[in-house]
């Protein structure tokens, strides 16, 4: 059975991708399949996704491909820094 949690690795490349972006060792991203993808994670994850400019339904974890005009403006925090994060999600 797919789940999010591979659908969401899918997206953003794969589990070797991910690792290799997440900073993770391969067998903790694994694990995520398997067991889900710890919030913290998720975020970090969603930070990555923003800055490569990929769209993911993160309900569905499916990318999504969308033009220019469905886009809004986002603001995070950056965990090491009181400067947000700017960056383009979907609306």
């Amino acid at each position: 059975m797919i789940t999010v949690s591979d659908r969401i690795i899918d997206a953003l490349g794969g589990t070797t991708a991910v690792s290799r972006k997440a900073e993770a060792p391969l067998s903790t991203v694994h694990s995520w399949r398997r067991n889900g993808i710890p919030a913290s994670r998720l975020a970090h994850l969603k930070l990555i996704a923003l800055h490569e400019g990929t769209a993911i339904d993160w309900e569905t974890g499916e990318r999504v491909d969308h033009d220019d005009s469905d886009t809004v403006a986002v603001v995070a925090a950056s965990p090491n820094s009181s400067q947000p994060i700017i960056g383009q999600v979907l609306a």
